[in-house]
Parts: C-alpha cells; structure tokens; sequence
C-alpha cells in the first residue's frame, strides 16, 4: 500500500458533548493546522480517545446523518480506547475532516494519526 504524508488530528471538547467538531489537522513537523484540499484524502491507522467521565462518544467521517462512523461506542468512567488501524486504515472521503463528539460534559479528547493522499 503506497502511503502519503504523515499528519495527526486532534480535538478536545469540554463542557459539550452534543455538538460534532471537526478535529484540527497537522501534517508531520508542523504546529500549524491545515485544511484539506478538495483533492485530499485522510487515511487513519490509529485512533485514541480519553475521557475524564465515561459516557458514549463518537468519530465520524461525515455527518451524523451519513452514519459514516470511524468509532461510536460507551467509554468507562476515566477511560479510554485506542484502536489500530494500520493493517486496514479507514479511508475518509476526499475534501473531509472527521468531526468528534465527546462524553457527558467533562473533558474528552481525540486524537488520530495516519497519512494525506491528493488524487
């Protein structure tokens, strides 16, 4: 499998779990979120989530509507999960960053890695 630029993405919400927000993007070596372009594709290998409450959490590649889930599920009180992806990473649609909808309203936070193809 050819594999494109390395990036990570990253959001932590606190205080609202009911609202789905795009994760901030940042290619390898950089401090400066980008944006996809219309012609780029996310690929995932990992994906961490933590929590400081349990309660259900959600990743999604598209809209809730689309039902497009990279990981939707309940997380214990103070836990966590952390899922490889790398023997088959989950593929987004081009131009699309995933959004991330925490737990209850306490912190939570996402983080994906994984590599940027352009078509």
């Amino acid at each position: 499998m050819q594999r494109g630029e390395p990036f990570h993405g990253e959001r932590i919400v606190d205080g609202d779990a009911s609202t789905l927000t795009a994760l901030l993007l940042y290619k390898a070596g950089s401090t400066t979120a980008f944006t996809l372009a219309s012609n780029e594709r996310l690929s995932i290998t990992r994906v961490t989530i933590m929590n400081e409450t349990g309660g259900d959490t959600a990743l999604l590649a598209d809209s809730a509507a689309a039902g497009k889930y990279i990981f939707e599920g309940s997380l214990f009180a103070q836990g966590g999960i952390d899922k490889d992806y790398s023997d088959f990473p989950y593929v987004c649609t081009k131009g699309v960053t995933p959004k991330f909808k925490g737990a209850t309203t306490n912190k939570s936070t996402c983080i994906v890695e994984g590599f940027v193809t352009r078509t």
